[in-house]
């Protein structure tokens, strides 16, 4: 009944205003108290509205007592423009959008810089991940809604941008198809495509990860963002839920999944301040198949449309995903959270700009160059 009743006020609230012809202001006042939004008879109070380019916040005072509430998304509904809603120190901010995202947006070629990486569009303008900042990030989504996108978005980017200082370890597990053709560039040092592969892969990250701590050690270096290397290196995982066994794999095989995704936690875990970076993709994130120190030690959480709640929860530890509708709509959540719409890039424009990388293509000088110019101190 309460269900009913919840519903019923919900849409009375969306046609009346609807109907209402006022300003947004007057429509979430209206709505304070159709949703019953109130203590006793006394509504938030407007103390002051701040307007910009892209939206205008409008902060209210609230009744002792009143605390945010899942209803007042309903606001979306009612004023037709995308919304949001934080209530900080007591305060109710409600920040109301003049436009919703482009469904399709270009890429932005432009450098930027080292390894801070525009990564979409959100209802404040570009979204750019820093990689020195926060070195760890997992990516969610289901098929054809923009996760390999996003993972060669990062990964065509950042060679653009640092040509000389950035390798790439990748395990493609869709067998190679999305990141083989790449496996001949300079900066790629191994493309995996299935378990064993990977399993050397890993391996081999490992040892350099090693190694990069005994230089640490005896260089009495903590983090490498406070010395001049300039050095880094990404690990980057694609359909990762393959490296969970299942129960017709053997105990042989099953000790080379046990590995990966053991390597992967311990790459998480020691490697960001030694210059090491990991980018975790997955299409159907369960407890099971996203290692949980990925997860604990990835700060940055990006995810696509996910087919339920549940699933939306394990990959960004809230509801949401589930929601997203249409491809290339993510959400992005650090410290904070924001939907973002990811530029589309095909296959052709990622090979064109990166082919001159092609060993085959390169001249010895620029290998030679690419020695010199590593800083390990």
């Amino acid at each position: 009944m309460d269900l009913l009743i919840g519903g019923g006020l919900a849409a009375f609230t969306i046609y009346a205003a609807a109907k209402w012809q006022k300003s947004d202001q007057d429509k979430i006042q209206h709505t304070f108290k159709n949703i019953g939004y109130l203590v006793k008879d006394k509504t938030p109070k407007l103390f002051k509205t701040t307007r910009s380019d892209t939206y205008m916040l409008y902060t209210y005072h609230v009744p002792f007592g009143l605390v945010d509430d899942p209803k007042l998304q309903v606001l979306e509904k009612v004023l037709n423009k995308p919304v949001k809603i934080s209530f900080v120190n007591t305060k109710l901010h409600i920040k109301v959008f003049n436009q919703q995202l482009p469904k399709l947006i270009d890429y932005d070629w432009k450098p930027t810089e080292r390894w801070n990486i525009p990564i979409g569009k959100s209802y404040n303008g570009s979204i750019l991940h820093d990689f020195d900042k926060i070195p760890h990030m997992t990516i969610a989504g289901m098929t054809r809604q923009g996760k390999t996108v996003l993972l060669k978005l990062i990964f065509a980017h950042l060679i653009l941008n640092n040509p000389d200082d950035v390798e790439f370890y990748i395990i493609d597990l869709k067998g190679g198809l999305e990141f083989g053709e790449y496996e001949n560039m300079k900066q790629v040092k191994f493309v995996a495509s299935d378990v064993d592969e990977a399993e050397q892969c890993l391996s081999s990250v490992m040892d350099k990860v090693k190694e990069d701590m005994r230089y640490f050690k005896a260089k009495g270096y903590r983090n490498i963002v406070d010395t001049k290397i300039k050095r880094r290196r990404f690990v980057i995982v694609d359909e990762g839920a393959q490296l969970t066994p299942s129960k017709h794999h053997t105990k042989e095989q099953r000790k080379k999944f046990d590995y990966c995704q053991y390597t992967l936690g311990e790459i998480s875990r020691i490697s960001g301040a030694l210059g090491t970076r990991l980018i975790f993709g997955n299409q159907y994130p369960t407890v099971d198949n996203l290692p949980r120190e990925v997860k604990q030690n990835s700060d940055a959480k990006i995810s696509f449309r996910l087919p339920t709640e549940i699933a939306s929860r394990v990959a960004i530890d809230e509801h949401g995903a589930e929601k997203l509708n249409n491809a290339g709509r993510a959400i992005y959540r650090t410290h904070e959270k924001h939907i973002m719409q990811v530029p589309y890039i095909d296959d052709k424009d990622i090979s064109e700009r990166l082919g001159v990388y092609n060993v085959s293509s390169a001249s010895p000088e620029t290998t030679s160059r690419r020695e010199d110019t590593v800083e390990f101190g």
